[in-house]
């Protein structure tokens, strides 16, 4: 009797544990996705303009867009196929659950199911989240919750959070399949392929590099030296869910495309016939902006449309992915350069703190790695991360705003912090020094970064 009570105790002890987790982020991220809502509801939740000029006017937030606010209002497919390829569809339930309270309500409910669902998927995210720390690296329980809420302090990781945008689903998606393999290696085995493909399937569907990302992941996963041929097999596995995505493309560009491209040609004429020479300036400015940003790309190709030779790497570097991204700066608060030429691409920290801030999370980003160097579950963490540093430095794709992707690898800080505890457990004094640098930055970071959002919601 005495060991089945001790295993009721524990089961017990864990319930009340996760559904502690839960019930934080719940209303960590209930109470961002709250203040959203409340932003501008006089003009997000009227009926009497258009989804494009409402959310479009008071839709502020640094690079991201409100085409989910839109789409949720009236189904169109206003992404970019050839990089989201089948994102509109996903969100195409929402936008019947929010026509259909439009009709009962009299107003549009776009801003409050969407409200809904981000509360689900970043809490959901931040318990996948805490459950990779406890139950994968084995960190305590105070160690995997420091740890969760650095991650989510950090700055584009926390925006993701109530902003709708793409990046939440991406780094849902990306969670879910590292804490999935994660425990399939606990079990010595590889995440099953059908999973995989699955995740594969949406996660590409999302956002076309995430298809890159998640093979690379599995390719970590499998791998063994001298013995590339069953990766090699494995990896035509991919060629099915490829081939559905390319059709699901094909059939969206001869219907739905060429629905979209008609409309927005009959909005052209009816711009050109209220005001002529409105209309033709606009043209000229867009077209002018077109070409310009062409003469800057890698390539000239619309897959490396957002590529920019002539931002510098090692600024974009200090002052973007590892800077903004993770600290907001004070100037030019959440600007965004694509729109506004006064906000620059890069821009500089006015105190020094910021900066040795950002310092001490690259060291223990790379201390992190070299303790978990022979972990093949932090190689399978990684992947997005290296990945993203070759499109970003290498390629300088999105280098404009390449902050607003940092939901996409950020996860790589506390899974290697994590290694970085678990290998210090046994030097008491060295592991006390971290554990304390890494709650003082956690709370510099959750104080930093959310004064500044609510700065700007207020």
């Amino acid at each position: 009797m005495l060991p089945l009570q001790g295993v009721t105790y524990m089961m017990r002890r864990k319930n009340i544990e996760t559904f502690t987790v839960l019930l934080m982020g719940l209303l960590l991220f209930g109470g961002l996705n709250l203040l959203m809502v409340l932003c501008a509801p006089e003009a997000w939740t009227s009926t009497h303009y258009g989804a494009w000029t409402a959310f479009h006017k008071g839709f502020h937030w640094s690079g991201f867009d409100p085409c989910t606010y839109i789409i949720t209002t009236q189904w169109r497919p206003i992404y970019v196929h050839l990089r989201h390829p089948i994102l509109a569809y996903m969100v195409w339930p929402l936008t019947q659950v929010s026509q259909w309270l439009t009709e009962e309500t009299g107003m549009n409910c776009a801003i409050y199911v969407l409200g809904v669902v981000w509360t689900c998927l970043s809490t959901f995210s931040w318990l996948l989240m805490y459950k990779i720390l406890r139950q994968i690296i084995r960190l305590g329980h105070k160690e995997s919750l420091m740890l969760d809420v650095l991650f989510f302090s950090l700055a584009y990781v926390m925006l993701a959070t109530f902003v709708p945008d793409h990046m939440l689903l991406t780094l849902t998606v990306m969670l879910l399949t590292v804490y999935l393999s994660g425990r399939a290696m606990q079990r010595g085995k590889t995440l099953a392929t059908w999973k995989q493909l699955l995740l594969y399937f949406i996660g590409t569907g999302i956002t076309t590099s995430n298809g890159v990302k998640l093979w690379l992941m599995d390719v970590a996963g499998r791998w063994k030296r001298r013995n590339i041929l069953p990766i090699v097999r494995h990896s035509l596995w991919y060629l099915v869910p490829t081939l559905v995505l390319a059709g699901l493309f094909y059939y969206q560009e001869q219907t739905a495309q060429v629905e979209e491209e008609q409309f927005n040609e009959r909005m052209e004429k009816r711009a050109q016939a209220r005001d002529s020479v409105k209309f033709a300036r606009k043209k000229a400015e867009s077209l002018h902006r077109i070409e310009a940003r062409t003469e800057k790309q890698l390539i000239d190709n619309p897959l490396f449309e957002w590529t920019d030779m002539s931002i510098p790497v090692l600024p974009s570097a200090v002052h973007n992915i590892f800077g903004e991204g993770l600290q907001l700066h004070e100037d030019y608060l959440l600007g965004d350069a694509n729109v506004s030429a006064e906000r620059p691409v890069i821009v500089e920290y006015r105190a020094w703190y910021n900066y040795a801030v950002e310092a001490l999370l690259v060291i223990l980003l790379l201390l992190g790695i070299v303790a978990g160097a022979r972990e093949r579950f932090l190689w399978v963490s990684m992947m997005p991360f290296l990945f993203d540093m070759v499109l970003h430095l290498v390629f300088r794709f999105a280098l404009t705003d390449v902050y607003i992707m940092t939901a996409h690898w950020a996860f790589v800080f506390p899974i290697a912090m994590g290694y970085l505890l678990k290998r210090t457990e046994h030097e008491a004094a060295f592991h006390r020094t971290i554990v304390v640098l890494t709650c003082l930055l956690a709370c510099f970071l959750a104080v930093w970064n959310a004064g500044l959002i609510v700065s700007h919601m207020l």
